[in-house]
């Protein structure tokens, strides 16, 4: 579930488009820098991919899903950017969410572009989308159902046959990845970049900055008008998720930033400002659970229930909520403000210290 925290004193002029206001399309956002934003098959509707272009080649920053749709604006956006595949260089992907990995392993094949990721989610990636997708969304709802989840029904991508889920998301071997940690320095399109670890939104999430002129390539880290889905899906994430994004946007927060490119929605400044809206969002949540605990103890589902209300429309709304929660509760566990109960029948409570 996502939030919509922007301010609403700003007038609509000023205020960033929703990600489902977005169109897609192509436009160069800075000289050399290209954002082509493609149609995913999910709520928020379309994504960000950008054009790194240099001299010698380019680079590409994510990969969206591998839909007709999506691959027929690639090659629009390609064309009006003046790029072939035979010169793109290197892809970096961000995390392993499957609307930034979907078309990687064909983009990499046709190119022979190196290909950079951070090592916790290049492993999730094999792990989840060379064949074990439905077991890991059997894992999933085996570690829900202690939390209140009733039985659900799988997702999209699980019910989809082998051949027609390479199709949408196909990604490259463990072999064909090069691993990139914190701090690393890399060369794209003949340009510098750091890469800094943001843990938070997935595992082994990644933004790049470029120190020459403060252009920082968030990904799903920083997004302008929505707050990213932070949650704890099963026993194999960090054990508290919502911990690692407060540190990952502090650990943002001061950098030079003079323009951030969002992995969805529109181009955005003042990065300071939008990580103290997001973390305050947090807090926010955070009170507004602990009063609900104040009542009486309740189990994940029961307060998704409260805090999302009508937005539970389906079964992965009620996923990704049950999740949310869970990383709100787990930080507070943490911190000493809740604690976790059981009962005979093996629901896991959380109670207010």
């Amino acid at each position: 579930m996502s939030d919509d925290t922007t301010k609403s004193r700003a007038t609509a002029a000023e205020r960033p488009k929703h990600p489902a206001e977005l169109t897609p399309g192509t436009e160069e956002v800075v000289s050399g820098v290209w954002k082509i934003t493609l149609p995913i098959p999910f709520p928020l509707r379309t994504v960000n991919i950008y054009a790194l272009v240099g001299r010698d080649g380019w680079a590409l920053v994510d990969a969206a899903m591998g839909t007709p749709e999506a691959r027929a604006v690639l090659a629009e956006g390609l064309e009006r950017a003046g790029l072939e595949l035979r010169d793109l260089r290197a892809l970096v992907l961000s995390h392993h969410h499957p609307d930034h990995i979907g078309l990687s392993a064909e983009l990499q094949e046709q190119s022979g572009a190196t290909v950079y990721m951070h090592p916790i989610d290049a492993a999730i990636m094999q792990a989840m989308w060379h064949g074990e997708h439905q077991r890991s969304f059997a894992q999933a709802n085996q570690f829900f159902r202690p939390h209140g989840m009733p039985p659900l029904e799988p997702t999209v991508s699980s019910q989809l046959p082998p051949e027609v889920l390479n199709f949408v998301i196909r990604v490259p071997t463990a072999e064909a990845i090069t691993c990139v940690e914190d701090g690393a320095e890399i060369t794209l399109a003949g340009e510098h970049y750091r890469v800094i670890w943001t843990p938070g939104h997935s595992d082994g999430h990644i933004v790049l900055f470029r120190e020459r002129d403060g252009l920082l390539l968030a990904a799903d880290h920083v997004l302008p008008r929505i707050t990213p889905n932070i949650g704890l899906y099963s026993e194999y994430n960090r054990a508290n998720p919502l911990g690692d994004y407060i540190q990952s946007l502090e650990k943002v927060r001061h950098l030079p930033a003079s323009l951030v490119l969002p992995g969805h929605g529109e181009p955005f400044r003042n990065l300071a400002r939008r990580v103290r809206e997001l973390i305050r969002h947090h807090a926010q949540r955070e009170l507004e659970i602990l009063s609900l605990l104040g009542r009486r103890p309740q189990h994940a589902y029961q307060l998704a229930e409260q805090v999302f209300g009508p937005r539970l429309k389906n079964d992965e709304a009620r996923r990704m909520a049950v999740a949310e929660i869970l990383s709100h509760l787990e930080h507070l566990r943490l911190g000493g403000y809740v604690r976790q109960e059981r009962t005979d029948d093996g629901l896991i409570l959380y109670a207010a210290v």
